[in-house]
């Protein structure tokens, strides 16, 4: 699984349909908002496959995706982001 971070234009978020975007995402995709103009997105797709998918949704609003699988992150934060950010992705069916 991996961690994109993914910024739109601001206040645009609530017209996007972001629900919807995760759901027509892989198996398990996850999403965790902030204010509008941010949210963090766990998927097994790539930040190329990703930004291809969210064009269909995102009309005319600017956007940003980047993988962050590897960054290091610290920060405070609600509990429940950093479960969101450092949970292991569920076990495959095959293991």
């Amino acid at each position: 699984m991996r961690r994109h971070l993914l910024v739109f234009e601001d206040g645009t978020a609530s017209e996007l349909g972001l629900k919807a975007f995760v759901d027509s995402l892989d198996t398990g995709a996850q999403m965790y908002t902030f204010d509008g103009c941010a949210c963090f997105l766990k998927s097994t797709l790539t930040a190329q496959e990703v930004s291809s998918r969210f064009l269909k949704f995102a009309g005319s609003s600017l956007f940003f995706i980047a993988d962050i699988s590897a960054s290091d992150c610290s920060g405070r934060m609600f509990g429940i982001f950093w479960e969101f950010m450092k949970k292991p992705a569920l076990p495959s069916a095959a293991e």
